[in-house]
């Protein structure tokens, strides 16, 4: 059985903007009717310890991105100072990298 659709939204301490990120993020999901998501916070430091090797995921990074970190994943930083255009079109892409890594 596969792995349900994840959005890990990752930053420094995963209080604030992750925060953020993952309310919009819920929102734009839901008000899209894409009912087989789950959005979650993280720490940075804290990513390779309980979603390494992890499918079916992908990563909102609100801070550095890290290339080798084995998921698809985009930088972030426009649901925290974009226009809602941006910040729509970011979760878009999202959808899109799960779309396009998704194994059922």
């Amino acid at each position: 059985m596969a792995d349900k659709k994840l959005v890990v939204c990752a930053c420094g301490a995963a209080i604030n903007t992750s925060n953020m990120a993952k309310i919009f993020i819920e929102d734009y999901l839901d008000a899209k009717k894409h009912r087989d998501y789950k959005v979650e916070i993280c720490r940075l430091d804290q990513l390779n310890e309980k979603f390494k090797g992890r499918k079916n995921m992908v990563v909102c990074w609100m801070g550095p991105v890290d290339e080798k970190f084995e998921a698809p994943g985009v930088q972030g930083l426009a649901l925290m100072v974009g226009a809602k255009k941006e910040k729509e079109a970011l979760v878009e892409k999202i959808i899109e990298l799960m779309e396009a890594n998704y194994t059922p």
